[in-house]
């Protein structure tokens, strides 16, 4: 089932330069532009040979987008083998049986169902994704100059990077999003924080104004989308995984599931204030009723000592994705249970103390 490449385009034909752009990164604005380039391709497909070559492409551009995975492995990916759509949280997995397991947004997960119940493309289902490397490549070109970005902005690299750049701003924790791309060491996905002076500047502005509109003062947050939604005639409980599996569970009133349309795949922050974490020192899970427990390593110990507060602390404990919860305790309880840097403990807090956002 592998398709031809076409005639590689002359190099003389450049697309200008667009304001703004970086040849190393797409913004979300120019991941959309390039998204509506492989669509309007597909879609303006006369003949059904052309339409299912061109939707393959379409597949391997959506998957590259989302997984950040490299050329190489999306188009080894075998559908009926490396594919698990049907799960509660639909992943790929690369690199075969064993390999990284790396979830799949809802859209690209709808488009690679309907792609496979396709009678023409599920006949060679174990082969969807074959096709040659070079003509992938130009073709990913020729919809960057269709869409009026420069060619190189397209290629799979570069799409990788985005991805990369894109969780980073979001706060993703670094180990979690080296386990995502498949990398060996994390200052191989540090490398991609490599922002210009302009590029920098940006993300703190973006940072501030995305702070300012969420109005919260909690501390800690898990990033993840929707795993489980168990109703109630008046609340819910409502469980989230993390980029890093960690399972949060949030109670919250059945109005706002409904009002909010809170379902299994949708994208949700959940922020838990400093106060609301409890700690118990050792590495044995403690017995209590608080929903969410984690094991963590004690990172930092902040007292008000030196500003006169004799009363409370601050401590700092990274989970094992690299997650950082903050907690706020007494000073008597930091003595009590003999914390210091490196002790480990476990982390807990209720359902009811965890605020969900969405969008």
């Amino acid at each position: 089932m592998t398709t031809p490449g076409s005639k590689a385009q002359s190099t003389s034909a450049k697309t200008a330069p667009v304001a703004g752009a970086d040849a190393r990164c797409l913004d979300a604005a120019q991941i959309v532009q390039l998204e509506q380039s492989f669509r309007s391709w597909m879609d303006a497909s006369r003949r059904r040979a052309d339409y299912a070559s061109r939707r393959r492409l379409w597949l391997i551009f959506l998957l590259l987008r989302s997984t950040g995975a490299r050329l190489g492995e999306v188009l080894s990916l075998d559908p009926t083998r490396d594919l698990s759509l049907e799960l509660e949280r639909p992943v790929a997995r690369f690199g075969g049986v064993d390999g990284r397991e790396v979830p799949l947004p809802a859209d690209v997960t709808r488009a690679l169902r309907e792609a496979l119940e396709d009678p023409e493309l599920a006949e060679g289902a174990s082969r969807l994704f074959d096709m040659d490397q070079g003509h992938v490549r130009r073709k990913f070109y020729e919809r960057a100059q269709a869409a009026g970005l420069p060619r190189d902005l397209a290629s799979p690299s570069v799409l990788r990077r985005s991805l990369a750049r894109q969780l980073m701003r979001q706060d993703v924790p670094l180990p979690v999003v080296q386990r995502l791309l498949g990398q060996s060491s994390a200052d191989l996905t540090a490398a991609f924080s490599d922002y210009s002076e302009v590029e920098a500047g940006d993300i703190v502005e973006e940072y501030l104004k995305r702070e300012e509109r969420r109005k919260s003062s909690a501390r800690n947050r898990f990033f993840g989308a929707v795993s489980a939604v168990v109703a109630g005639p008046v609340v819910s409980s409502v469980e989230i995984t993390s980029l890093g599996g960690f399972k949060v569970v949030s109670v919250i009133t059945q109005e706002s599931v409904q009002r909010l349309g809170i379902k299994p795949g949708v994208l949700a922050t959940a922020d838990i204030k400093a106060p609301w974490v409890q700690l118990t020192a050792g590495d044995v899970e403690p017995t209590t009723t608080a929903a969410n427990r984690y094991p963590a390593i004690v990172r930092r110990i902040l007292t008000g000592e030196a500003a006169g507060d004799q009363v409370s602390a601050e401590i700092m404990a990274e989970l094992s994705d690299g997650t950082m919860l903050a907690a706020v305790i007494t000073a008597e309880s930091v003595r009590r249970l003999g914390l210091a840097v490196g002790s480990p403990v476990w982390a807990s807090f209720g359902a009811f103390s965890v605020i969900l956002n969405f969008g």
